[in-house]
């Protein structure tokens, strides 16, 4: 689990980096996690202050293998391109 969640917000940050927040001067990352009430890992990655955000066209490479790994987990990914910037949240079974 430690991996798939690493490499998630691996590729967060570098789709932020070239396209979302972190490619402006004044744009940063808020990465919130918990425990939810039925055991599982909570990680909500919130960009802001970046350029407008534009849902994609098509779901790219990373974010395959994100769903991919997450998926074989039994967990959930969930993507908001609200116009601010990305909300991504990730729930994770503890096994």
């Amino acid at each position: 689990m430690a991996q798939t969640a690493a490499i998630a917000l691996h590729e967060l940050a570098t789709n932020a980096a070239k396209y979302g927040s972190l490619s402006a001067a004044g744009g940063h990352v808020e990465i919130k996690w918990s425990l939810a009430a039925d055991r599982s890992l909570s990680l909500c990655w919130v960009e802001s202050g970046g350029p407008t955000v534009t849902p994609p066209t098509h779901r790219g490479f990373g974010t395959r293998i994100m769903e991919n790994m997450i998926g074989q987990l039994k967990g959930e990914v969930r993507f908001d391109w609200r116009a601010q910037g990305l909300t991504c949240e990730i729930a994770l079974p503890l096994a």
